[in-house]
């Protein structure tokens, strides 16, 4: 049943077919894009370094860690479009992330959202920031690595789970969606959250079919992947029943012991996590615990807020925009039209995917998937109930359609699994709108992606045309005054002078100056007879934060600095700027490089 060549065949061809667009879309989209995203790399990057338990800041009442000041610096460089839909990157921005080098000076940094998860889920993140700094790559080149380790994995685990137990065209249907690939696509731990959850529930039904001939390694697998997935999404915890039912399939008593281990582990992590971590998101006016106790004593109260929030038509709106696609920091999106479109698409690939003959042979099994998906459900809201908003709520914020996607997985298998993914007419007409789909996630999400990353809109100004004229002369009664436009806060290697010398050796010497942030003044004489005509002279420095600088006569003279003019009457002296952190910054209109 499980191993028959086409279907296999189908879905090996289907995920190899998502590892090349989430590639493609790795590519396409900037770093640090998904919600959160930093604070998942950085935690990532603490369990490479063996951290398992955060740090908490008792100035900032914020769980975090020491992280490397140069993924920090990174982080800040991108998350300038957060929120942002209009903001673009420059050519030098990106340029100037791009170079930014693991610097080895740690400095603390909070990243409290992640404190609840159990952070051996992280991994593969982890691996490829492991080793992107053991190699001495760039982080952009390390995170993009950590972004591949995980699309690798998602395929991996997905290819195995499809193996294990077929999946049905709407189950493929919700992975191809652009949020879930967008998600795929990022280091973020939605992806390899959702793969996990597929695997476990695949694992679960081929042990239900087989019962006591099913391979002992299906139990022990799905055991580990729901204990990871149940310590790193708490409203994920229904799946432990799976373990549960699956060990009494099985009839073996170890299996039973090992789900009371593995109920045990998850309940000690969830105790460890909400005591050493300190979250200060928002304020509910009493402790977490207090508004849980009252919601589970008044169940009732519970109902009624749940009930007010699913009549609000812009909240369910929002849900179901942002379950099928909205991108980025929840500021990328499709038009309203594209969203029905979707929604009534997915909707009509469930219709032609339920399997009434297997709803009545394998009922069990189902239910207990489709019981643990709407738990499920619930537990999103009333986490987000005690956790986000003030105490008493009259509804609950805070909830993106996204955290739905696994529960919506464990209801698709419950309603239409066990069956081939080609099996009949119907099943053939839902897999061709399946592929259709795939084709709009890669076109138009494409599409979406570029005009909201890239393309400049009417609505911008157009780029401001500059002129490179040089300065005048240096002599002794005319300084040439460095104009610094660049951040200046940030601690300066070196520093990158464009000196024109009028194609001639000219004798003599001058000197930098600089007048650095803490009020000291650092010279650094030179040889004029050592400048090349229109190259950079680059001024070695010992991580200076400057204020100002001026080049100053000593001897001889006839050179000049190379100035950019913009046709709005600015000027800056055409300099390049490296950073402590490796990142570079270039004066615009100036060349990048000798």
């Amino acid at each position: 049943m499980f191993f028959q060549n086409t279907t296999c065949r189908i879905s090996l061809w289907l995920i190899l077919l998502m590892l090349v667009v989430g590639s493609f879309f790795s590519i396409l989209i900037p770093p640090l894009q998904s919600p959160d995203e930093a604070d998942h790399i950085e935690r990532a990057y603490l369990l490479s370094k063996g951290t398992i338990i955060l740090d908490v800041s008792k100035d900032l009442n914020a769980s975090g860690g020491m992280i490397d000041s140069g993924l920090i610096d990174y982080a800040a460089a991108y998350a300038v479009l957060n929120g942002k839909p209009d903001r673009k990157l420059s050519a030098e921005e990106i340029d100037s992330a791009k170079s930014i080098k693991w610097t080895g000076i740690k400095q603390f940094n909070p990243a409290p959202g992640t404190g609840f998860y159990f952070p051996v889920i992280y991994t593969p993140q982890a691996m490829g920031l492991a080793l992107g700094e053991q190699l001495g790559l760039s982080i952009d080149t390390s995170y993009r690595l950590a972004r591949f380790m995980v699309l690798a994995a998602i395929a991996l685990i997905l290819v195995t789970a499809f193996k294990t137990y077929p999946a049905s065209p709407l189950t493929i249907a919700l992975l191809i969606l652009p949020m879930s690939v967008f998600q795929f696509s990022s280091a973020s731990l939605d992806g390899i959250s959702t793969a996990l959850a597929v695997f476990s529930i695949a694992t679960f039904l081929r042990i239900t079919d087989e019962k006591i001939k099913a391979n002992p390694w299906l139990f022990y697998a799905l055991t580990l992947s729901v204990v990871l997935l149940a310590t790193s999404r708490i409203h994920l915890l229904p799946l432990l029943t799976m373990v549960l039912v699956a060990g009494f399939y099985t009839k073996n008593k170890k299996h039973i012991y090992v789900f009371a281990l593995a109920l045990l582990l998850v309940l000690a992590w969830l105790v460890i996590a909400i005591k050493t971590t300190a979250y200060p998101r928002i304020a509910i006016g009493t402790s977490t615990a207090s508004v849980a106790w009252f919601y589970l004593k008044n169940p009732l109260a519970f109902f009624n807020v749940l009930i007010a929030t699913l009549s609000n038509s812009e909240l369910v709106t929002f849900y179901r925009d942002s379950f099928l696609g909205v991108l980025g920091w929840l500021d990328t999106r499709f038009s309203e039209k594209t969203y029905e479109y979707l929604f009534k698409y997915t909707l009509l690939i469930g219709l032609l995917s339920v399997s009434v003959k297997n709803l009545k042979t394998e009922w069990l099994p189902q239910l207990i998937v489709l019981f643990s998906g709407l738990v499920s459900i619930f537990l999103i809201f009333f986490a987000l109930l005690i956790t986000w908003n003030p105490h008493p709520a009259n509804m609950i914020q805070g909830i993106q359609g996204r955290y739905f996607l696994v529960p919506m997985i464990m209801i698709a298998y419950a309603i239409s699994s066990g069956t081939k993914l080609h099996g009949g007419i119907i099943r053939k007409t839902a897999l061709i709108l399946v592929i259709l789909l795939g084709m709009f996630t890669l076109f138009d999400t494409s599409r979406l992606l570029l005009e909201r990353y890239y393309l400049m809109s009417e609505q911008q100004p157009e780029p401001i045309a500059t002129v490179m004229t040089p300065s005048a002369p240096l002599d002794l009664s005319n300084p040439i005054i460095l104009s610094l436009t660049r951040d200046r806060k940030l601690p300066l290697k070196r520093l990158g002078i464009v000196f024109g010398t009028y194609m001639r050796k000219n004798p003599g010497r001058a000197e930098l100056q600089l007048a650095t942030l803490d009020g000291r003044v650092v010279t650094m004489p030179f040889d004029l007879a050592d400048l090349v005509d229109n190259h950079y002279k680059y001024f070695e420095l010992d991580a200076e934060s400057v204020a100002s600088a001026k080049i100053v006569y000593l001897t001889g003279g006839g050179i000049s600095a190379w100035e950019a003019h913009s046709e709005k009457g600015s000027l800056e002296t055409c300099l390049i700027f490296e950073y402590e952190n490796g990142s570079r910054r270039y004066t615009p209109g100036c060349p990048r490089s000798d």
